[in-house]
C-alpha cells in the first residue's frame, strides 16, 4: 500500500489558558492553512521556544486547540535549546521535560509537555482493515529513491476521523532523503535482522595549538559531552606537559581519539585512521602549514603513546575544500608550480563550514543536495565559502591561512609585489614580513589598538578614526568575498554567520548586510540584536535566509572518527 509523506516540522499545540496568556484574553487563533488531516490547520501565529541553552524563534502553531499543551520538536531541536525529550506518542507527555514560550503577549513556563514525536501513520478503520493492523501497532515504511531505507516501528494511528498520511520528523526525513508528497510503501517485516551494533564508545577529540590546547570527551553515539576544556601554554612549556594534564583528567575511559590536522594537502580528502604511513604523508606536506602542523604531529605522537591500542584519527581542515573546481582552487601562475610543488588555495575551517551547513539545511527544512549556502566564519581568523549542494565550490582562504579576507592580526589578501619592497626598505627577511603579515596586521596593523573587535567597536563609538577606519575596510573585505560567493553560487538561498565574531557581533553583522539589499537580503533588527544562539536574524520577507549557527568543529570530529571505526 501507497502513502503520502508529510514531514512534520516543530511545531505546537496549545489549551485555551495558554492561548489567552500568550496572545491575549479572548484571542482566536488565525487559520494559515488546512492541513491534511481533517479538521487540523496550521495557524498564522508563531512563538519562540527557549530552552536552558538556547531559542528557536519562528515556531508554528497548529490547531484546534487542546486540553493539553504541547511541543514537537526533532533531535537536533532538542541539543539547541538544551533538553533531552523522550520519543513519544502524542498526548503521552508525563514526565517530559518543559521549556518556556514566548508570544508577543506573555510567556508559558510548561513543566512538561516536549516530545520527539514517534514515526507515525495516520490511517481510517478501513485503512487498518486492509493491512490487518490496529490502533497503536507497529509496520514499516519502505522508501523509494537513492536512498531507499526502511524504517521499522512505525506507529499506526487510527480513527475514523484520520486520513492515510505518513507523518516523520525533519531529521528522520533528511536522513532518508524524503520530502512532504513523497511516496512510501507501508510493509511487513518478519522479524528484526541486526545489520551491525552501534557500540558506545567514549571519543577524545584535541586540538592541540600554539598556545592552547582544547579536548572534549564525547560519549558517542549519543553525543554527549563527559569532559571538556581548554588549556592555555606558557611559551616554553612543552606540549606533552600540557596533554599530561589532559590525559591525567580523563583518564583511561577512552575508546577513541580524534585529532585536529590543519593540512593535509591534496593527499586527503576525508578523515582518515592514523597509521605510520599517513603520519609520514602529514609530516610530507607540514612545510605548507609551519606553525600548525608540526603542534599537530607532536600531540598526535604524545596520544599514540599513551593510548596505543585506540585507534587514533585525523580529521583535516582542508579536506572539505578539496570538492573545489580547478577554477576555484588554481592560482594564475605557471601550471608547473602546481605539478611540481602542489601550489594551489587549500581552503581552512573545513569543519565548521561541514557543521553549520548540515545545522542550515536542517533549519531552512531544505536537504543540502538543493541549497546553496555562503558560510561567513568570523573569528580572529576568517574565511568565508561558497557551497553549493553542501559541498565546498569556493573559499576565501588560499594556500596558506594567511590568505583572504583581512582578520584580527592577518592582512589577508595584498599585492603580493609589496612583500618584495618591504623587504627593501626595511631590510627585512622575508620571513620577517610574513612574521609581520601574520601577527601584527589585520584589524591590530590598521588599528593600532587592538585585533579584538568589541574593543574597536568601543574605540570606534568614542570618536577613534583609526578604530573606525580598520572596521571599515575589514567589512569591505568581507563584501568582496561574500560577493564574489553571490557571483560564483547564481545567488543563495541562504547566509551563515558562525565563530566567535559571527555568532557574538549584531554589529558587524549588521554591516555585513548593509549593501546585499540589491540581492534580497534583509535583517530583522530585533532578531539579530536581541536573540541569542542559533537562529534566524533575516527578516520574514528576506528571500535569502540569514542564519547565527554557533560552530561545533569538535562534534564534526567526533563523529567522523566513531563512524569511521564503526562502520
Amino acid at each position: 500500500m501507497q502513502v503520502i509523506t508529510g514531514v512534520s516540522n516543530r511545531h505546537i499545540h496549545l489549551t485555551r489558558e495558554h492561548v489567552e496568556q500568550l496572545f491575549g484574553k479572548g484571542y482566536t487563533l488565525q487559520v494559515s492553512k488546512n492541513l491534511r488531516q481533517p479538521g487540523q490547520f496550521a495557524c498564522e501565529e508563531t512563538l519562540t521556544l527557549v530552552g536552558p541553552k538556547g531559542s528557536i524563534p519562528h515556531v508554528r502553531i497548529l490547531g484546534p486547540e487542546r486540553h493539553y499543551s504541547q511541543v514537537e520538536i526533532s533531535r537536533t531541536d532538542s541539543y539547541v535549546l538544551g533538553i533531552r525529550p523522550p520519543v513519544r506518542d502524542s498526548g503521552d507527555i508525563g514526565d517530559t521535560p518543559g521549556l518556556t514560550l514566548v508570544g508577543p503577549r506573555g510567556e508559558v513556563h510548561l513543566e512538561q509537555g516536549v516530545i520527539l514525536a514517534h514515526r507515525h501513520v495516520h490511517m481510517h478503520p478501513r485503512d487498518a482493515a486492509r493491512l490487518g493492523v490496529a490502533d497503536k501497532a507497529f509496520i514499516a515504511i519502505e522508501t523509494e529513491g537513492e536512498r531507499s531505507v526502511i524504517l521499522e516501528r512505525v506507529l499506526c494511528r487510527v480513527s475514523e476521523q484520520y486520513t492515510l498520511e505518513f507523518h516523520i520528523d525533519t531529521d528522520e526525513a533528511n536522513a532518508s532523503g524524503l520530502m512532504t508528497g513523497d511516496p512510501v510503501a507501508l510493509i511487513a517485516v518478519d522479524g528484526v535482522h541486526e545489520i551491525r551494533t552501534f557500540t558506545p564508545k567514549h571519543v577524545l577529540v584535541l586540538n592541540c595549538g600554539s598556545s592552547s590546547v582544547k579536548f572534549k570527551v564525547y560519549a558517542m553515539p549519543q553525543e554527549l559531552i563527559l569532559e571538556q576544556g581548554n588549556i592555555r601554554r606558557q611559551e616554553d612549556q612543552p606540549l606533552n606537559i600540557t596533554l599530561a594534564a589532559i590525559f591525567a583528567k580523563v583518564g583511561t575511559d577512552v575508546d577513541l581519539v580524534a585529532h585536529r590536522v590543519v593540512h593535509g594537502g591534496e593527499s586527503f580528502a576525508s578523515s582518515v585512521l592514523l597509521s605510520s604511513e599517513v603520519i609520514e604523508q602529514i609530516r610530507m606536506v607540514s612545510p605548507l602549514a609551519p606553525l600548525h602542523n608540526p603542534i599537530n604531529l607532536e600531540g598526535i605522537e604524545a596520544a599514540r603513546a599513551q593510548y596505543p591500542d585506540q585507534p587514533h584519527i585525523a580529521i583535516f581542515d582542508t579536506s572539505f575544500h578539496q570538492t573545489m573546481p580547478p577554477t576555484s582552487y588554481l592560482y594564475p601562475i605557471p601550471y608547473a608550480y602546481y605539478e611540481k610543488h602542489h601550489i594551489r588555495k587549500y581552503g581552512f575551517h573545513g569543519p565548521s563550514h561541514r557543521y553549520v551547513v548540515e545545522r542550515a539545511a536542517q533549519i531552512m527544512e531544505t536537504p543540502t543536495e538543493r541549497l546553496r549556502l555562503i558560510s561567513c566564519h568570523i573569528g580572529n581568523g576568517v574565511s568565508v565559502t561558497a557551497i553549493r549542494r553542501g559541498q565546498s565550490y569556493y573559499t576565501s582562504m588560499g594556500f596558506t591561512p594567511l590568505a583572504g579576507v583581512a582578520m584580527g592580526t592577518r592582512s589577508g589578501n595584498i599585492d603580493p609585489g609589496i612583500i618584495a619592497y618591504i623587504e627593501q626598505v626595511d631590510d627585512s627577511t622575508t620571513a620577517q614580513v610574513l612574521d609581520m603579515l601574520n601577527h601584527e596586521s589585520g584589524l591590530l596593523g590598521l588599528s593600532g589598538i587592538s585585533n579584538d573587535v568589541r574593543v574597536l567597536l568601543d574605540y570606534e563609538k568614542a570618536g577613534n578614526e583609526r578604530a573606525h577606519l580598520a572596521l571599515e575596510l575589514y567589512i569591505s573585505k568581507l563584501h568582496n568575498y561574500i560577493g564574489l560567493s553571490l557571483a560564483r553560487l547564481n545567488g543563495t538561498e541562504g547566509i551563515v554567520f558562525t565563530a566567535g565574531i559571527g555568532e557574538n557581533s549584531p554589529e558587524i553583522r549588521e554591516r555585513i548586510c548593509q549593501g546585499f539589499e540589491y540581492a534580497g537580503i534583509y535583517l530583522d533588527p530585533r532578531a539579530n540584536y536581541e536573540g541569542r544562539g542559533e537562529r534566524v536574524i533575516s527578516s520574514r520577507y528576506s528571500p535569502i535566509k540569514v542564519m547565527v549557527i554557533p560552530t561545533n568543529e569538535e562534534l564534526i570530529m567526533a563523529r567522523d572518527a566513531y563512524w569511521l571505526v564503526v562502520k
